[in-house]
């Protein structure tokens, strides 16, 4: 008897090993109800490496295996990518944005820019000159940086 439950153990074990195809949003809903089961002072950062990339060991219980594919998430705002660039760039640019509300006490945004497209001419002394080739945008309520376009 000792032995079937060991080897019904092995054999999830090596299931949770398994190379898997996942999505994206799959990858996020993993990581969503990882955050959900997260013990009250871990934070999410735990399940990123220092080359943006993610920690899928964390993550193989809830996928059922590891993704063949590499997924990078920011640090600064948990966004999850298939491009390691994009979560570094939203990370720069999120903490360019937290320093200029620090110190100017406002958004950087374009002015009347009803998306609230984020100026770069605003926060390039924090960019250090790296500024996107494309937009991002803040979110009023909670000051994130996001890749996405809100709705008007």
């Amino acid at each position: 008897m000792f032995w079937k439950r060991k080897r019904k153990k092995e054999e999830e074990e090596e299931r949770n090993q398994q190379e898997i195809d996942v999505s994206i949003d799959e990858v996020r809903q993993a990581i969503k109800q990882c955050a959900s089961d997260m013990p009250m002072g871990i934070s999410l950062r735990s399940l990123v490496n220092d080359d943006h990339s993610i920690n899928f060991k964390l993550l193989k219980n809830i996928l059922k295996g590891i993704p063949k594919q590499k997924f990078y998430m920011s640090k600064e705002t948990f966004e999850v990518f298939e491009d390691a660039e994009k979560a570094k760039t939203i990370d720069k640019v999120q903490v360019a944005v937290d320093q200029y509300i620090s110190e100017k006490n406002e958004i950087p945004v374009i002015p009347g820019e009803p998306t609230f497209r984020i100026s770069y001419f605003l926060i390039k002394e924090y960019l250090h000159h790296e500024q996107p080739d494309y937009p991002l945008y803040i979110d009023p309520n909670d000051r994130l940086v996001t890749h996405r376009r809100p709705n008007q």
